[in-house]
Order: C-alpha cells, then sequence, then structure tokens
C-alpha cells in the first residue's frame, strides 16, 4: 500500500489543488511525465520563459488574460479530455480570486502599499499613542518624526495627526523643496494653522545649493506657526550636516518604533472589524509571528499581504489558506508585481522596466528612493502600462504627478532590484540628466544651463547605446541636441582659424602630407572613443570587480589619454589596492592561505579540474605559482586546510579521500603517505587543531571524524545533527571543536570535547538554528556562525556545555547565504563571505561594516594576514586586499576640513572633533586620540588649521563661537592650550599667517577676528561690510589678509603691521553670488575664488590693490564650488562641489586653463580639499576622507607593481573592441 500511496503522488492530480504552492507542484508533475522542458514548452505555446517558469515555481499565477494559454499548456502535456482539462481550470480557480472591489463596491479595508490619507482616518488602527505622542508635542516650534522605511510615518502624519487638526497644509519636497514652500508665509496669520512636511529626505535629491535655503525656510516658519517633519531614519547623517536640524533632532524628536504586538493585532483586526470581516483563528499570530522579525520596516508588506489575502478570501473570512496563497509577508509584494507584469506584452514590459526605473531615485551613501515625477515626464505610451500598476496599487498617480506607492517595492520585487543593479552608474548619469534639462527648462532654456565639455561626453557616450536612447524623453533629446549645436558653434569657430593655417600648410606641403594628417586625426579620434568606452567600462566594474577595473582604467588612458582615462585612473587610487591571483580554468575553486600569509592553495572545486595549486605570497602585491599541480583526486575538492606550522596541507572533497601533502619546500611539494579514508560521503570541511596533532573532518550524512597525527589512527566516525557538517574550527585553546550543520531547512551548531580525541564527545546541547550552517570561526572563547538566513550569530564558549549569546546578530543583507567566515588576528574584526558576490568586514565590538569587498562573483573564502586579507570568488581568482583603504572613516559627523602639515603626510581632519593621522603611502594611520571641544562647547565646527610649524592646532567650535588652541607637538597626548572668544556668530574658516605669529577666524558675523598666535591676545577685527564671512586666507607673504563672503565680494588688508590691517581692496566676482572657498596659489600669484553657482574664477593677485580677472571663469561644474585648491608647483587647481563633483585643471596657463580630470560622486559633497606638501596626494573632505594621487603616470606604475596577473586575452576581447589585444603592463603574470 505504502508503493501504491507513493505512485499516486508522483502522479499529476488538480484535486489535490489548494495553494499556490500546490498548483506549482502538480503542474511541475504533469510537465514532468510529459518530458518536456519549461524552454520547450514555451516555445510550443508562446509564453515567454520567464513567466511560464513563475508558473511552475509558484511564483506568480496564470492570469483571467492568460486563461487559453494555460490551456495550451495543459493540452501540450497530455491533458486533452474536457472534463480533465475542467479539473484543472477549477484547480486554477480555487488558487486565484481575480483582484478588485468587492460586490455593491464594498471599499477595500487595507491599503496595500499605498499610505492612508486623511480620509481613511476611519480605517486606520494601531498608532493611537503615537499620535497622542505627535499631538502633545506639536504645538509650537519644529517636531521631527523619525523612523526606518517602511515604519508607517506618512499614515501617521497623514490618517493620524492631520486627521486630528482643524487647520493644516501638508509639504512633500519633491525635487524643487523651495516652491513647495511658496504660499506658506502668507497663512502664518491663520489660527491654528500646522505645517506638516512629509518625506522630508526628498529635499536630500534636489539641488544641493536648495538643501540649506529650504532648511532655513522651514525654520522661519516654526516661528510663527507649529511645524511637523517627517524624514526616514537613513538619512539621518544627511540631516545632521545642518546644525538646525540637528539640534530639532537632538530636543524635539519622536522615534517611530516597530510596532507592539497589541498594536499589530489592531492594525490587523480593527479593518477587518469595521468591514465587518471575519479573521480566521490562528491567522492574526501567524502575521505577528512572521512580521517580528522585520521590525518597523515592514508595515507596507503588512498592509500589502492583507490586501492580497482579502482579495483572496472566499466569503466573509479571511483565512490562512488565503494568505499562503497571497504569497505571505515575504511574497506578496513580488507576487502581485509578477502577475501585472507577466500580463503585459513584451514591448509593453520593457515600457515597464523605463517606467520604473525613472521613478526611482539611485542612491550612492542612501539607499535608493522612490521618485515623484510630473506625468509630462513620461511618454504617453506608458499610459496603459502605468494604468495596470496604479490598478494593483503598486503606483500612485493623479492628475499630474507619478510615484511608487511605497519604496518598500524597491527591495521586495526581485525584477525591480536587478533592473536597478544591472546598470546603476548608468541611472546616476540618467537622473543627472533629467534634473540638468527641468532646472534648463525652468530658466527659460539659458544656455548657461546647457552641458559642455566632459559632462556633455559623458551624457552623449551614456546616450548612444540604444538601450539608453529609447529611454530619453523630448526634453531630455532637445536638452542634449542644444549641447551638442552650442559645442559645434564653439567647434566651427575654432576651424575656421584654423582652416586658413591648413591652407597653407597644404600648399607647402601638398595633397600627400595633408592626407597623412587626415589620416592621423582619424586614428586620434577612433582611439579617443576607445578609450571613452573602455573608461565607462572600467568605472562600471568598480563596483564588481575593481582589480579588473584597475587594468581597463589603464588601458583606456593607454590608448589615449582622454579626460575619461585620467579620471578613471585617479578613481582607482580611491579604492583599496587590490592584487589578483587567476586558476587558468577560472573554475571554482577552494582556497586558503598559509598562518604565515606566505603561501596560498587552490583546490579544483568541479569535475573537470581537481589540481592543487600553489602560489608564493612572500611579496602579496607579486604572487608566483610554484611547484607542480598536485593531483590524485578523482572528484570535486571542497576542503583545503594548512596546518598551523605552514608544513602541510589537507585536501578533501568529492571522492570522500583526504590527501595530505608535505610542503616543506613548498616548490617540491609530496604527498605525505596514502590519502586518509574513512567517510563514507563527500568531506566539506577540514581544521587542524591549534597544536597541529589532530585533524577534523567534516562530510556529509552529519558524519565528523578526528585524524590522529601522532598515532596516524583515524577515530571516529561522530556522528551529530541532521545534515552534512558544511564547516568546522578549534576554539584556539584547542579543546573544543565546533561543527556546523544543516539541512535545506534548518540547521545547528554543535560543540565537542576533543581534549582527548579518541573519546570525543558532544560538549552539550546542540544550538537549533533556522537555517543550514555554512561557517563557523573562533576567536579566543568566541566562535561566529553563518548560514543561508544571512545572518552572522555568536556565541561566548568559555563553558562548551552552556554557550551563551554574544551582541546582536550581524546582518548585511537578509536571505544571502554567507559562505565563509574569518577573524582578524586581534579579533576586533570578522570576515564575512557571501552569495551576494560580497565580502564584509565587521566592526565586531560595534556590530557595523567598515569595509565591502566587491567581487564579480559569490565569495568562497575570506582570510586575514599581516597586512592584507585573502579573498575567493566563484569566478576561479583569488584576491588579496591591501587594506586599509585610502580612506579616513568620519565617526559622528561629515567632515567639512582637511589640511596638511606642511612638509608633512601628516593631515588634520575636522567634523564634530578633529583626528590626525600619518597618511604616508595613502594607508591612513590614527596618530593619537581625536581632539573634542570640552563643554559648554558642544563640538568642533568642521574648522581647522595648522600652525607653519605643526606644533599648534586651531578649530573654531559649534556653539560659543570660540577657536580653540591645541599643542599637538605630541599628537599622542593633545593638550588644549587656549580659548579664544570675540566672535558673535559661528566661526567658519581660521587661518595661520606664514611665519604662524597671527591667527584669522572668518565669522557668521560679518568680521574678521585676527589674535596673536603665540599669546592668544586679541589684536583686533575687520569688516568686508558684505555680510557672512566664509573663508578666511593669507597670502604666502604674509602681507595681504583675504575674506571670502556672502555677497560674492572677496576683501583684501594689508596686515603688514597687523594692528593696523590697511584696505586694499574688494573684488566682486559676482554679485549676490556666494563666495564659498578661497586659495592663493603657493608662489601668491594667483587667487582662486569659487562661488555658489558653480563657477570658479583666477585673479592676478601680483597687485593686491588692483586684481585682474584672468580669461574666463572655470565653468561646468554643478553645485556650490565648496573647495579650491593649488597643487605645490601652481600647475593644477583641484576644485570639489556641493554636487559631488571634483575638478582637476590644467593651469600652467591660467589665462587657458584645461580640464584633465573630472569625478563625479554622486550622493558626495566635497566640502574640502588639500593637497601634499609634495603634489603625492589630494585630500578631500565630505562624508570621509579621501586620498586620491593626482598622477596618471604614477598611478599607472602602482597598478603594474600591485595588479597580480593580468587582464587576459578573454578579458580584453569582451571590453576592448577596436583595439588589438595590448595588455597595459608589461610586468606580471598573466
Amino acid at each position: 500500500m505504502a508503493d501504491a500511496s507513493e505512485q499516486d503522488r508522483q502522479h499529476p492530480d488538480p484535486d489535490r489543488v489548494v495553494t499556490r504552492e500546490d498548483l506549482a507542484r502538480e503542474l511541475t508533475l504533469l510537465r514532468n511525465s510529459a518530458r518536456k522542458t519549461i524552454r520547450e514548452l514555451g516555445k510550443a505555446v508562446g509564453v515567454p520563459y520567464g513567466t511560464l517558469g513563475g508558473w511552475f515555481r509558484g511564483a506568480n499565477l496564470p492570469l483571467a488574460s492568460q486563461a487559453d494559454q494555460y490551456e495550451r499548456v495543459l493540452v501540450t502535456c497530455g491533458v486533452t479530455e474536457k472534463d480533465d482539462l475542467d479539473r484543472w481550470v477549477q484547480a486554477l480557480l480555487r488558487v486565484r480570486r481575480l483582484p478588485g472591489r468587492r460586490p455593491g463596491d464594498q471599499m477595500a479595508p487595507y491599503r496595500g502599499l499605498e499610505s492612508f490619507q486623511p480620509e481613511h482616518a476611519e480605517w486606520f488602527f494601531g498608532r493611537d499613542d503615537l499620535t497622542r505622542r505627535l499631538l502633545d508635542r506639536a504645538d509650537t516650534g519644529l517636531t521631527m518624526l523619525v523612523g526606518p522605511s517602511g515604519s508607517g510615518k506618512s499614515s501617521v502624519l497623514r490618517a493620524g495627526l492631520i486627521a486630528s487638526l482643524a487647520n493644516w497644509a501638508l509639504v512633500t519636497p519633491g525635487a524643487y523643496p523651495l516652491k513647495a514652500l511658496s504660499g506658506l508665509r502668507e497663512r502664518g496669520a491663520e489660527p491654528g494653522l500646522t505645517v506638516i512636511v512629509d518625506q522630508f529626505e526628498e529635499v536630500f535629491t534636489a539641488a544641493a545649493e536648495d538643501v540649506q535655503a529650504f532648511v532655513d525656510a522651514l525654520f522661519e516658519l516654526a516661528r510663527t506657526m507649529p511645524v511637523v517633519v517627517g524624514m526616514r531614519a537613513d538619512f539621518y547623517a544627511h540631516a545632521l550636516r545642518y546644525p538646525k536640524i540637528a539640534e530639532a533632532l537632538q530636543h524635539n524628536q519622536i522615534v517611530v518604533g516597530p510596532m507592539g504586538e497589541a498594536e499589530l493585532r489592531e492594525a490587523i483586526e480593527g479593518p477587518a472589524r469595521r468591514a465587518r470581516l471575519d479573521v480566521a483563528s490562528g491567522l492574526v499570530e501567524l502575521i505577528i509571528r512572521e512580521i517580528s522579525p522585520h521590525e518597523a520596516g515592514a508595515l507596507p508588506l503588512l498592509s500589502h499581504t492583507l490586501l492580497s489575502t482579502w482579495e483572496n478570501s472566499l466569503g466573509r473570512t479571511m483565512t490562512i489558506d488565503h494568505y499562503r496563497a497571497s504569497g505571505g509577508l515575504q511574497g506578496a509584494v513580488a507576487h502581485t508585481a509578477e502577475s501585472v507584469y507577466s500580463e503585459l506584452t513584451e514591448a509593453q514590459q520593457d515600457l515597464a522596466r523605463r517606467l520604473f526605473l525613472r521613478l526611482t531615485h539611485i542612491g550612492t551613501d542612501i539607499a535608493d528612493t522612490r521618485r515623484r515625477v510630473e506625468r509630462s515626464e513620461l511618454s504617453d505610451e506608458a499610459g496603459p502600462v502605468l494604468d495596470r500598476f496604479v490598478e494593483r496599487r503598486l503606483l500612485t498617480a493623479d492628475v499630474t504627478t507619478v510615484q511608487i506607492s511605497h519604496e518598500a517595492l524597491l527591495s521586495a520585487w526581485p525584477r525591480l532590484r536587478s533592473w536597478i543593479e544591472a546598470d546603476r552608474a548608468g541611472l546616476r548619469v540618467h537622473r543627472q540628466l533629467t534634473q540638468a534639462a527641468q532646472s534648463w527648462q525652468a530658466s527659460g532654456r539659458d544656455p548657461g544651463g546647457l552641458y559642455r565639455g566632459g559632462r556633455l561626453e559623458a551624457a552623449r557616450e551614456w546616450a548612444r547605446e540604444p538601450v539608453h536612447h529609447t529611454e530619453l524623453n523630448p526634453l531630455e533629446l532637445e536638452f542634449l541636441a542644444a549641447g551638442v549645436q552650442q559645442q559645434r558653434q564653439r567647434t566651427r569657430r575654432l576651424y575656421r582659424l584654423l582652416a586658413a593655417f591648413g591652407a597653407l600648410t597644404v600648399l607647402a606641403g601638398g595633397l600627400a602630407a595633408y592626407s597623412q594628417v587626415q589620416r592621423a586625426e582619424a586614428d586620434r579620434a577612433r582611439d579617443f572613443a576607445i578609450s571613452r568606452n573602455v573608461a565607462m567600462t572600467a568605472s562600471r566594474l568598480r563596483d564588481t570587480d575593481p582589480a579588473l577595473a584597475a587594468q581597463l582604467a589603464l588601458a583606456a588612458y593607454r590608448i589615449s589619454p582622454t579626460i575619461e582615462g585620467r579620471s578613471g585612473l585617479m578613481e582607482i587610487t580611491n579604492s583599496i589596492e587590490v592584487t589578483r591571483v587567476v586558476r587558468p580554468t577560472r573554475v571554482l575553486q577552494a582556497v586558503t592561505v598559509s598562518p604565515s600569509g606566505h603561501l596560498l592553495a587552490a583546490a579544483g572545486a568541479t569535475s573537470t579540474d581537481t589540481t592543487i595549486l600553489l602560489w608564493d605570497l612572500k611579496n602579496p602585491r607579486r604572487p608566483v605559482r610554484i611547484g607542480a599541480p598536485l593531483t590524485g583526486h578523482t572528484g570535486a575538492v571542497y576542503a583545503v586546510a594548512f596546518s598551523p606550522d605552514g608544513r602541510t596541507l589537507a585536501t578533501g572533497g568529492e571522492d570522500r579521500s583526504v590527501r595530505l601533502w608535505d610542503l616543506s619546500d613548498p616548490t617540491r611539494p609530496v604527498p605525505l603517505g596514502a590519502p586518509l579514508t574513512g567517510p563514507s560521503s563527500t568531506i566539506f570541511a577540514l581544521d587542524f587543531s591549534p597544536g597541529g596533532n589532530t585533524l577534523a573532518i567534516g562530510s556529509g550524512e552529519a558524519q565528523l571524524h578526528l585524524w590522529d597525527l601522532r598515532a596516524a589512527a583515524m577515530r571516529g566516525p561522530f556522528t551529530g545533527p541532521d545534515g552534512a557538517v558544511n564547516a568546522l574550527a578549534f576554539r584556539p585553546d584547542g579543546q573544543v571543536l565546533a561543527a556546523g550543520s544543516g539541512t535545506e531547512t534548518a540547521g545547528s551548531l554543535q560543540l565537542w570535547d576533543v581534549r582527548d580525541p579518541a573519546r570525543a564527545h558532544v560538549a552539550g546541547a546542540a544550538v537549533p538554528l533556522p537555517s543550514r550552517v555554512n561557517a563557523v570561526a573562533y576567536h579566543a572563547d568566541l566562535v561566529a556562525v553563518g548560514g543561508n538566513d544571512g545572518a552572522v550569530r555568536m556565541w561566548d564558549t568559555k563553558d562548551p556545555a552552556k554557550p551563551q549569546p554574544f551582541g546582536r546578530p550581524l546582518v548585511a543583507t537578509v536571505s544571502v547565504w554567507i559562505n565563509v567566515l574569518g577573524f582578524s588576528a586581534d579579533g576586533r574584526h570578522l570576515g564575512v563571505g557571501s552569495a551576494d558576490n560580497t565580502a564584509r568586514i565587521w566592526d565586531v565590538a560595534a556590530g557595523k561594516v567598515v569595509t565591502a569587498l566587491p567581487h564579480p562573483e559569490p565569495v568562497t573564502a575570506v582570510a586575514f594576514r599581516d597586512g592584507f586579507v585573502a579573498t575567493n570568488g566563484a569566478d576561479g581568482v583569488a584576491r588579496l586586499w591591501h587594506v586599509p583603504a585610502p580612506v579616513i572613516p568620519r565617526t559622528d559627523h561629515p567632515i567639512d576640513t582637511v589640511v596638511f602639515r606642511r612638509g608633512e603626510h601628516v593631515l588634520a581632519a575636522a567634523g564634530g572633533d578633529i583626528g590626525l593621522w600619518n597618511a604616508r603611502d595613502r594607508r591612513p594611520v590614527s596618530l593619537g586620540p581625536a581632539l573634542t571641544a570640552p563643554a559648554p562647547f558642544d563640538r568642533i565646527g568642521g574648522t581647522v588649521a595648522v600652525s607653519p610649524d605643526g606644533r599648534t592646532l586651531a578649530g573654531g567650535t559649534r556653539l560659543g563661537n570660540a577657536v580653540l588652541l591645541w599643542d599637538v607637538s605630541d599628537p599622542r597626548h593633545p593638550v588644549l592650550r587656549h580659548t579664544l572668544t570675540g566672535p558673535t556668530a559661528l566661526v567658519e574658516g581660521v587661518a595661520f599667517s606664514p611665519d604662524g605669529k597671527l591667527l584669522a577666524a572668518a565669522s557668521r558675523d560679518g568680521s574678521v577676528h585676527i589674535w596673536d598666535a603665540r599669546t592668544a591676545q586679541p589684536i583686533g577685527r575687520v569688516s568686508p561690510e558684505t555680510g557672512i564671512v566664509f573663508v578666511v586666507a593669507f597670502s604666502p607673504d604674509g602681507r595681504t589678509l583675504a575674506a571670502a563672503t556672502q555677497g560674492g565680494t572677496v576683501a583684501l588688508w594689508d596686515v603688514t603691521d597687523p594692528l593696523r590691517p590697511a584696505p586694499l581692496s574688494k573684488i566682486s566676482t559676482a554679485p549676490g553670488d556666494d563666495v564659498r572657498s578661497m586659495s592663493f596659489n603657493r608662489r601668491g600669484t594667483v587667487l582662486a575664488t569659487g562661488n555658489a553657482s558653480g563657477t570658479v574664477r583666477l585673479w592676478d593677485a601680483t597687485r593686491p590693490r588692483e586684481p585682474v580677472l584672468l580669461g574666463e571663469p572655470l565653468a561646468g561644474s554643478s553645485g556650490r564650488i565648496f573647495a579650491v585648491a593649488f597643487d605645490p608647483r601652481d600647475t593644477t587647481l583641484a576644485v570639489g562641489t556641493g554636487a559631488g563633483e571634483l575638478w582637476l585643471w590644467d593651469i600652467a596657463d591660467p589665462e587657458n586653463p584645461e580640464t584633465r580630470v573630472i569625478i563625479n560622486s554622486s550622493g558626495e559633497s566635497y566640502s574640502d580639499l588639500a593637497f601634499s606638501f609634495d603634489g603625492t596626494m589630494l585630500a578631500s573632505a565630505g562624508r570621509d576622507v579621501r586620498l586620491w594621487d593626482p598622477d596618471p603616470e604614477r598611478v599607472a606604475a602602482r597598478i603594474c607593481a600591485e595588479t597580480g596577473d593580468l587582464i587576459t586575452d578573454a578579458e580584453w576581447r569582451q571590453h576592448v573592441r577596436g583595439v588589438a589585444f595590448r595588455p597595459p603592463c608589461d610586468t606580471g603574470h598573466a
């Protein structure tokens, strides 16, 4: 009978179908019985392969519009009788209930992904306490409501707060935040008016120069009426850059946390009660149990799942089956989105992709966000597609605008995530182009707003790709065309000048010479285009394969030194240096590094390549293949391990044997005895005990073996929890062995007492885990465990019989397999290699990721060694990362100012505090504790200067308007010497005179204050009388003091006698256009000024009484110019903007500057720049401090010195088209 029942279960039966999973199972049985592949079926019935695969996986269901296609699938699989077809159709109908309103146009009791609006207050449940707290606080001033995306902030503001107010105004910033506030000042006299700003984070995606103005206007309103601001928590760091917002967050903030169980129950049952809808027993408990791990951000998923469950329900009762049919909490949104997408034609599916990408703002240091767009920005043909997604509440549209209903869709719909990740860099180019085109249109199509130079070429290159060109709307096409036309007009003027000269040349040299020139020009144009294409390819690969990207960037520069080529090389210098070790066959491999870090072993983990290869890593920047390949395994090798002394290598895998290799002379490795046998299934894990006397062997069927090397005896098998033993790690004292195992649905950590290998036994009960364990790692008594659920959990195993949980789980990406773990030698850091193609380095104590190492394929090995981190990817390439990165991380605040000590590679970086770092070789090392402001000054205000002798450091405070002086002769023991007062408003900048005798401070009180830097006594003050002073600087000879101001003016004084400063002149850069940055060159002959409008000007400063503008303004950059800096040779000017652009200009001839480098870091803001004394480093301040090398030839030499294995012929053919294979380095190991 048992056999008969099993046979019945293997026969397809539509009558067994109740849920979506049941239908997928029975359809798969039907397809298997017909011996059809999904691809064959799709071709036969005309259904896209992806859609059909979704039916058989249960990812989505055939829709009503696909009834004919569903029936053709059945017929093709052999279901031809009408009664049988009807049974299969009924099975589908049982699972799928058509969406839409209930009979009688009953309103849906749940909102799906859409926020609650004021008119939905009667359906809004579960947030009464939070609403009351808002009402209590929202009486005067400005209140911040902060919570994660998906915590329900918008719904609380609209259906909670607004529904309780008599008079209110609702604002969302959008792309033009100041416009959103227009008209509110006039309403200030209305009694009881409360302003609610929802989605405040949108302001950070607008033009950078509008953000401060919007914040100022908001607080101006808050002086006369209550203002409540809702903001996503992941924009907290951005908000802290603005002092007023930071103060509100500190003193008047309400946090939207996760709902408690009672609130969740009310949010589920309340709308059902009002709709007179029954909820089956157990459903609420199931939902609460599933939502709890997701905390505050899961409310949109909950709401959408409840809506889908309601749509699926029969009669008046929602059941667990209806909940499961919706896809559950994790799958409902994706299920709905896929069901709509699968209904579309192929052309409409492409329109859907373009539509959703246009509705997404691509982040860098912030998460991706939805973007509200005007309907005019969308094509007419998108209308039907838009309507489909609006109908299912995935998009929200009104008369003029369209947006994604909630950010949750960006992470919950895998297809949308894949679209974004496929071309993230290109999407940033498109979003910037969209914003520029709209600004151009708003300015009346002012030619000054058109792209020029490098920006125009970058946009044109992106738009030339056919897939991108179709994504441009008419305004964007007109904007690009106008930019091209403007450039052509300039080029024609140049050609007219050249034509006369060209004619003389032809007459003198003949037609042959002219033809040769033409050919050379054609070759140059071809190389120029190829270089730019390769540079863009390198830029795209930088986030997935930085080692290959570095070689491609160098190849682009070698082909033609274009702006893109130089920029790509400079960008490489801001990444962690990485050396690659390429397996010739490029197949999956198991990798380990010897404890000394001098040897790398890589074993083929496929049936076609089972050899073990060795590399000498004594110079980790120049790995060298050594010894003959080690052979003998007859199956894939999954486990490799070095003995503690590095003299023995163990390997094991599919052939169920362990081989030991003597590597005393790694150039001549030899086998150590016969293979070890004993395991009855595949070997997945090996680990030597710390003393090297025992080898632990983990294999399938829950088996653990111990090889006693002293007795040459195999101990075991020892049987643990169910599932294969995938990971092993000895505790450093050798007395405890941690074994990680599991099945597809669950896992466990088992600790073994192995003090006597012959009598090994479990130390206590196994620790159950929610997923299979793939990796374990030990440091001291702390064991870390990682598995298929994306979480790293840790336990203190001092008492192995009762391991104690340690800290919170470390989670970077939910549900992504963790393949490997490894602690640093000091235990402060943990390396985590995952299936999302990333190795992350975690700060264990802080519980945060400090470094992410990108790979093109899943990461299968991570090991810390002296001076580098070794990783391996599934692409058959091991990588050696030479940490630390050329980056100084911020602490709690962005970095506002950076300055080098004269004659040294020591720099000071100021944000909320001041740090001193030795940046030699662009590998920053902290020199001592951060300098902090004592009470009552709160913190450092982001200004810093170092005296010429390097012994004194000055920093302005955030509160108290003071300047603090520290003695930093010994950076390890800084001493606060003086507190300088006098300014009546925030100190914006400080500067020492070149001889170190004077200290000047620029203040928001409109003055420059001057002190004797040696005695700390005030000398006096001067005022340009044109508003806030942003920057102050001394000329290199110390005779002139310059102050840059709010009104677009730079004032110059003669301070030869500092007691009697004498006005020299005032430079009017541009009336009303704030001068936000200023710098003298090293010789004092040129003064550079940067304005809020994005323009840089160079002035002849040799006669400070009569400064003269040199040449035309340096234009083309976006955003406010926050930083200008000259290199030591006065031939290069670096420019940093608030829009994340870093420009290098060749100013050898300051009247005719040329663009050399343009780096666009979307989401960044460069607040300061400084060159090192020798010009080998450029430091930029922003969200952190980055250290760049501006010399392309020096960068090229470094790439070739550290690249490891060279780019292969196959990689060259894939990425470099039109040029014969020529590796950019003549050294390395191909």
